[in-house]
Formats: C-alpha cells, structure tokens, sequence
C-alpha cells in the first residue's frame, strides 16, 4: 500500500505513546500480525538540541523495523532543524511532527497540541521540516483545539505544505481521550479536501470500529494505540474481519497470558542481544516485562490481586518469581 511517498504492507499503523510503544513492544505487536507503520514515540527537539546522547536509547536498532517513523514535539524551528540534522545518521522513514499531545506540558511550552490554535506557527515549524528533512514529513493534528478547526483552512495550510502524510484523531486537544467525544465528520471534510493520504485514529477498538472509522471518513489507513495494551492480536483481529470478513474472539485468561508474556520476555532478548543499555540490560528487561505482564491480566478474572502484586515487584527475579507462581496455581 502506497502512502505518500511511502510503500506499505497495508494500513495497519500502531500509534507512538510515552513509555508504551518501545523497540520491545513494537517488535512484540508485529509478531501477530504485520502492522504497516510503527513509530518511535515523541522526542522532544529541545532535549536533542540540548543533549542529542540523551535520546540514544530511544533509537536503538529502529533499522530492523522499517518501516518505522520518529514523532518529534516542539515549537522552536531551530531546535527543529538541530533535530533533523542529528536524526540524519539513524536509518528510517519518516518524520512524524507532533502537533496533537494534549498534555499540560506541551500546551504550556506552546507545542503539541496547542499548534492547533496557531497556524501561523505551525506552518513555520512544517516549512523548516520540509526544508531540512531528507525523508517525507508526517503531521499528527487534532479535529481542532477547542472546538472543530476551519476546514478549508487547515486543508490549505497542508495541501501548500509540502507534507506527505496526514494523522488525524478524531477528537479536539482539550478532549483528550474523552470519551463521546469522537469527531468523524471533520475527519471526512479534511480527508475530502486534503490532497495527501490521511491516516484516522481514535477509538479504534475493535473490528467492527475500524470498519465503521474507514467506511465514514475514506481515511487510507487507521492507527490503534491505547487498544493494544492488553490484546496483543488487535490488528489480526482486524485484519481477519476486514480481509476475510472473520470474526476473531480475544478471551484474556491464566494461559493466554502465560503465553503472551513469555512471546513479550523472548522479545525483550532479541532487542537486548548485542547492546548494553545505558540503564542496565536487566533493568529494561524488568521494566517492560512488568508492565506489559500488567497489561496482560486485564480482563482476567480475579486478576486484582496479581496486578497489585506486580506492581510492588522490585527487581526482575522478584518478577519472574511471582509470575511462575501465578502461573503455576501455587498462590490462589
């Protein structure tokens, strides 16, 4: 599938989060089903102008995802074009501008989000990517900040920009996740005014959503993030209702996530072997275990107790320990 100037497997695109979306987690979605885009999560430009070494560990091996995109966030284009400029040694596919995150921080250091409210800044930031970037630029909106953008206006603004690729979530900056908040008419406007492939995102939770998301707004592709925490085979669940008009159920229990965290364990190991993380090759491997073990249990019955217990682990052999016990019935 052909997204700008993009050559995709299909239109499948797991969405960047904080803290979620890592090389391991990344690499672990694609291991049931072959998800188009990935993309490294928000780097902020100032922090790279500052200390470029500071976001080496957020860019380990992104060569062996490809495709693969990195998110920025920021305000000042020279900060930008420092960015850029750094980013050029690492081998990927596209800069993805963040001008959604509706975080307290970002809207207070007029970046994110808060573009929304200030075209006129946001087109300055677009040009300096476009300028400086050998590789396509991405631009990740929301429907408005407030309230729904001027249509005709931000499809101008895009259509003049030299942008390749456009992500919209269907919600306003000061939605947040909120939710019955889900705006998909502006995402139809935009997608019939805008001459660049549109990927949709927001509340795409399950097959029957993504049908209806694709079917109401024509978006090319569609992006899921929060709904993967936990069911690791959304996108073939998707993927089986959409291509082979399939339904696939995910039943959470004691084995399927016995299963799973062992796949996600195995995972961290191959994205560990033959580098030495500046924190600590086992303190990575606990951190992501521990939390994507969490996300795991949901849904399970009776799975309180173990979530607690997880979350009051203090190093990886206490985890493995618990887990094997969990898994082996020796605690209720």
């Amino acid at each position: 599938m052909k997204l700008g100037t993009l050559n995709l497997e299909n239109r499948y695109v797991l969405a960047p989060m904080q803290n979620v979306t890592t090389a391991p987690y990344r690499r672990f979605c694609r291991k049931f089903q072959k998800i188009g885009l990935v993309s490294v999560p928000m780097l902020y430009c100032k922090r790279i102008e500052n200390d470029p070494t500071s976001v080496e560990k957020d860019l380990y091996k992104i060569e062996e995802e490809r495709p693969i995109s990195v998110q920025l966030i920021g305000s000042d284009p020279n900060a930008l074009k420092s960015t850029i400029d750094y980013l050029n040694s690492y081998n990927f596919d596209i800069i993805d501008l963040n001008v959604g995150c509706p975080s307290k921080r970002a809207i207070k250091a007029h970046e994110g989000g808060y573009l929304m409210k200030d075209l006129e800044k946001l087109s300055v930031l677009i040009n300096t990517a476009v300028k400086y970037s050998s590789r396509p630029i991405s631009l990740k909106i929301r429907v408005g900040y407030e309230k729904p953008v001027k249509i005709e206006k931000l499809a101008q603004l895009i259509n003049n920009s030299g942008v390749s690729l456009l992500i919209v979530h269907a919600r306003t900056v000061l939605s947040k996740f909120t939710d019955g908040t889900l705006d998909l008419d502006t995402v139809k406007h935009l997608k019939e005014r805008v001459r660049i492939p549109i990927i949709g995102n927001g509340d795409i939770i399950n097959p029957i959503s993504a049908k209806h998301f694709i079917d109401y707004t024509n978006v090319d592709a569609f992006m899921i993030g929060r709904e993967s925490m936990g069911n690791p085979i959304i996108f073939s669940q998707i993927h089986e209702y959409l291509v082979k008009n399939k339904e696939v159920s995910f039943k959470n229990n004691k084995e399927s996530m016995e299963k799973y965290v062992k796949i996600y364990e195995s995972t961290i190991d191959e994205f560990l072997n033959g580098i030495s993380h500046p924190i600590g090759n086992e303190l990575i491997k606990f951190v992501e275990l521990k939390r994507n073990a969490i996300w795991l249990s949901k849904n399970i019955d009776g799975s309180t107790k173990i979530r607690n217990l997880l979350s009051k682990t203090k190093d990886l052999k206490s985890l493995k320990e618990l887990l094997s016990n969990y898994f082996n019935s020796k605690f209720y």
